[in-house]
């Protein structure tokens, strides 16, 4: 792969990612949800990263369901814990809240999570990862250059403007909608 077509691959996952989320708390609270990450558009970046860090320290494993479970889990568990230290101290915030299930630490991290990161890892070696591949390769020669360029600056963009947003929010010390604040 070049290295347009590893940005074009991070983002579609990262895509994903947002789907997923968007679903699984759907289901949670019972209605509809879409706006599911720190950015307007329909990306959670951590899940391209996830995709990366998986491929760069997993693949060894990824032939050995029960050891690629477990490393899956304590990887992606790894990440949302510091990622949300990473938002507590941009924002005193961070964008889930895992409070009121079991086995959890201070809201951040949960068993329940630890064991869905742990499936989504199997499921990302198995299943995804051709299948994402697949769809990078479709994408024609010509376009592929550009297209990881204008996801690349839609990003840039919108993850101004959120941050934007986000900091001049604070100012009016109003509700922290769909995150939790931490004093």
């Amino acid at each position: 792969m070049t290295v347009y077509q590893k940005v074009i691959w991070f983002f579609i996952l990262s895509f994903f990612g947002y789907l997923l989320e968007c679903a699984v708390l759907s289901y949670e609270n019972k209605s509809a949800v879409l706006n599911r990450g720190f950015v307007k558009g329909p990306f959670c970046i951590i899940y391209g990263f996830g995709g990366l860090g998986a491929c760069a320290i997993l693949a060894s494993v990824a032939d050995q369901p029960f050891r690629l479970f477990f490393a899956s889990a304590a990887m992606a568990t790894s990440m949302e814990l510091i990622t949300a230290y990473i938002m507590i101290r941009l924002f005193g915030a961070f964008w889930w809240d895992y409070s009121q299930k079991a086995f959890n630490y201070k809201g951040i991290i949960c068993l329940e999570s630890s064991i869905g990161w742990g499936v989504l890892g199997i499921l990302f070696f198995h299943f995804l990862d051709g299948f994402v591949y697949s769809l990078v390769y479709r994408v024609p020669d010509s376009m592929v250059k550009w297209l990881a360029i204008a996801l690349v600056c839609y990003y840039a963009v919108d993850f101004t403007y959120s941050l934007w947003l986000e900091k001049n929010s604070e100012e009016d010390d109003g509700p922290m909608v769909g995150r939790l604040k931490i004093n």
